[in-house]
């Protein structure tokens, strides 16, 4: 397909279009396992918790082909990288299929290579889109996450007893869990099939003589730990992805196992709390691209999601659905709709030409939050059999996030910084403020609690 002669805001709108379908059918892959896992346990006869070792092993995969991504999409390009990526996610779904349970650690891998889907799309964005309108941009590509929520919500539980007629067997087949997974994975691969018009466009800036070395992702990591305002980026993708993993992990399980709820209700709530997300990310994006600068608007989706953090870690029993879903809306609308946003800012921070490359590597932030998050929470929850506290604890990153954001950039190592923030901490005076509200709180919570008794 030749886009050459066409305007600029055609081909933008070609770009944006094709990586959010990029972006769609990439989740509908990470949510098949998921969804079919209650039946493929049965199938095996083994514990549902086999699950969390296959995404623990897909979030580790992740993280290293976030970090290596660079130098492939400079030599293959960021098109034919997303084309792959496809491939190798419905692959993890043909592994699913195959019904080899010792297989499924391959299959989790491919589904982790497949992450590098966004550092190849945001490549491909960045070289299109002007810079003033890429955080609105960016977030309507990320809108692609509760888009392919929908698709893989609704297409794959449809397709779970299917039928269809075979001639040559003489009658009629049903879909199981395996025959699912392996249709879901020929639709993935269709949708490979239709990026392949646009890649001598999108891929123009290829560079077939590019080496892959290690060397090169050593000097991307280096590149963003050691420039600040990446380095806050990075901060903020590990505290945002955090609140993400747990809300997604565990947010269904507290209504039904900690609050009693039906799972109907449930699934209700956490519907329309997700869906809310779409809008959320379109208009953080519009505000960075218009009215604030993009660090404001990530500084307050940090502050509001730490609050809606510590709010859902006060849910009890007695709170109306109502209450319930307005602070999981605006927990979604914060924790769960940065994407976009921080996605334009690596784009514009990035050095030319290595927009993938530095995109994956802060991204690599991000995975090491899924895989640490729900650990940690797992932890609290067998040790204290409490919904709340996990919640409460991921709200601290997060709150320090904004508190980064609203700052301006901080010169100088981690270590560094956190020995002045430290320093801070110990000053007489700071101690004397934190020592006059604790026990201001202490002795509110007293008069609360004393009224209660009465």
């Amino acid at each position: 397909m030749k886009l050459e002669k066409l305007d600029w805001r055609i081909v933008l709108t070609l770009a944006t279009v094709a990586m959010l379908v990029q972006q769609a059918f990439s989740y509908v892959c990470q949510m098949a396992l998921p969804i079919l896992a209650d039946r493929v346990a049965d199938e095996f006869g083994i514990s549902r918790a086999w699950l969390g070792l296959y995404l623990s092993i897909q979030n580790l995969t992740a993280i290293v082909a976030a970090m290596s991504c660079g130098g492939f999409i400079i030599r293959f390009g960021a098109m034919r990288v997303s084309q792959v990526c496809l491939i190798l996610m419905g692959g993890s779904l043909f592994v699913i299929a195959s019904g080899f349970v010792w297989l499924y650690p391959i299959g989790a891998i491919l589904l982790g290579a497949g992450a590098v889907s966004t550092p190849a799309s945001s490549h491909i964005l960045a070289r299109f889109c002007p810079r003033h309108l890429a955080p609105v941009v960016f977030s309507v590509k990320q809108t692609g996450v509760p888009v392919g929520s929908l698709i893989g919500g609704l297409m794959i539980p449809a397709l779970l007893g299917v039928g269809f007629y075979v001639a040559i067997l003489g009658g009629s087949i049903h879909l199981d869990a395996f025959g699912t997974a392996f249709v879901t994975g020929l639709i993935v691969y269709s949708v490979a099939l239709t990026l392949q018009p646009f890649r001598a466009h999108f891929d123009s800036d290829r560079k077939p003589d590019e080496k892959l070395s290690v060397s090169g992702v050593s000097d991307t990591l280096k590149l963003v730990v050691t420039t600040p305002k990446l380095r806050d980026l990075s901060f903020g993708a590990f505290a945002f992805g955090g609140l993400q993993s747990i809300f997604s992990g565990f947010f269904i399980l507290y209504l039904i196992d900690g609050l009693e709820f039906s799972e109907k209700d449930a699934g209700f709530l956490f519907a329309i709390a997700s869906f809310s997300a779409v809008a959320a990310r379109i208009l953080w994006g519009w505000i960075g691209s218009t009215y604030l600068p993009a660090r404001v608007v990530l500084g307050l989706i940090g502050a509001f999601g730490a609050v809606a953090a510590v709010l859902t870690g006060f849910y009890e029993a007695s709170w109306s659905h109502g209450a319930i879903l307005a602070v999981a809306i605006l927990y979604n609308v914060t924790g769960l709709s940065w994407h976009g946003l921080l996605l334009a800012e690596i784009a514009a921070l990035a050095p030319e030409g290595r927009v993938g490359g530095v995109t994956g590597a802060v991204l690599s932030f991000t995975s090491v939050a899924m895989m640490t998050y729900p650990a940690i929470y797992g932890g609290i929850l067998a040790v204290t059999d409490s919904y709340s506290l996990g919640f409460l604890f991921a709200a601290i990153p997060s709150a320090m996030a904004a508190v980064i954001f609203f700052c301006p950039p901080v010169q100088g190592t981690w270590l560094r910084i956190a020995a002045r923030v430290l320093s801070w901490w110990m000053r007489p005076l700071t101690l004397f403020y934190v020592f006059c509200i604790v026990l201001a709180g202490t002795v509110l919570g007293a008069m609360l609690a004393f009224s209660t008794l009465f």
